[in-house]
């Protein structure tokens, strides 16, 4: 089991002092994961309330239809916003992750379809909360599954039955896009990777809400770290983000990480060195 900052800690953010980032991380290692996922939605609508304030400044007296095909264009980009969007009379609704997340989970609860809600929001749940618009899945979809699919999503979002058999056929991802909030959600497939495979047999089914209770399938939390840290080495090891994501996981499971796991997969995915450097930084010792 790990042991909590040790010398070599690095706060999350450069203006936090060590102190404060530790009270921080301590909060939230005791904040019930429900409670974690309401603020990463608020903080999430945050970022939609920015950037209608930004459109309603610059075109002032524009319709709510076009405030919508504007926000479209900032987030999905100008084709894609002329295709969907351009004449959408819809209302914008609450950009909320966590929320549209656990919609897609029903869905594939409904139709057996084993899934986990990906990294980026689940290291939010396990770790740091923060906004997040990135939303993805990793499934395993079946061709039997595409047509009952269609159906229950064609309502509420863009989906197309053919980037959706050809996903499943070569083992890659697809995209949907939610119509009403307008965001977009990336669905992988599952792979034969054997992180993929253990990812998948480590899921863990987490409380996302209460009054009423909802529940989905997440990632370990190790699963987590090494799926981001692969990610970082495919950066350069460059990406503030990803580590940043990767120290908040860490400081905030701390003694609950499941370190073998963590050390054995690190050395059989070449990432021995940079696990290292992330314990001391997140003041976890072997």
């Amino acid at each position: 089991m790990g042991e909590v900052f040790r010398a070599g800690y690095q706060p999350q953010s450069r203006d936090t002092h060590p102190d404060v980032d530790k009270f921080l991380m301590r909060a939230f290692r005791n904040m019930p994961v429900w409670k974690k996922a309401h603020l990463v939605d608020e903080a999430t609508k945050g970022i939609q309330q920015w950037a209608l304030i930004g459109i309603r400044h610059q075109f002032p007296n524009i319709s709510q239809t076009e405030i919508k095909f504007q926000l479209a264009v900032r987030w999905l980009g100008a084709k894609l916003a002329n295709h969907l969007y351009k004449n959408n009379q819809g209302n914008i609704v609450d950009a909320e992750s966590i929320q549209l997340a656990l919609k897609i989970a029903d869905i594939f609860d409904s139709l057996e379809i084993p899934y986990l809600i990906g990294s980026s929001i689940a290291s939010s749940i396990l770790g740091e909360p923060r906004a997040t618009l990135d939303i993805d899945f990793v499934a395993d979809l079946q061709l039997t599954h595409v047509p009952s699919l269609l159906t229950l999503m064609s309502e509420e979002f863009f989906i197309e039955e053919t980037m959706v058999t050809e996903a499943i056929e070569r083992q890659s991802s697809f995209n949907i896009i939610h119509l009403e909030s307008l965001l977009k959600v990336d669905i992988f497939l599952v792979s034969n990777q054997p992180l993929v495979q253990s990812e998948m047999q480590r899921r863990q089914q987490l409380i996302l809400t209460e009054n009423p209770q909802k529940l989905a399938w997440l990632p370990s939390a190790e699963d987590i770290i090494l799926q981001k840290l692969i990610w970082y080495r495919m950066s350069g090891e460059v990406s503030d983000r990803q580590w940043r994501v990767v120290l908040g996981v860490l400081k905030v499971q701390a003694d609950k990480l499941d370190i073998n796991y963590l050390t054995q997969w690190a050395e059989s995915l070449n990432l021995t060195g940079i696990l290292t450097k992330a314990l001391q930084q997140a003041g976890v010792t072997i």
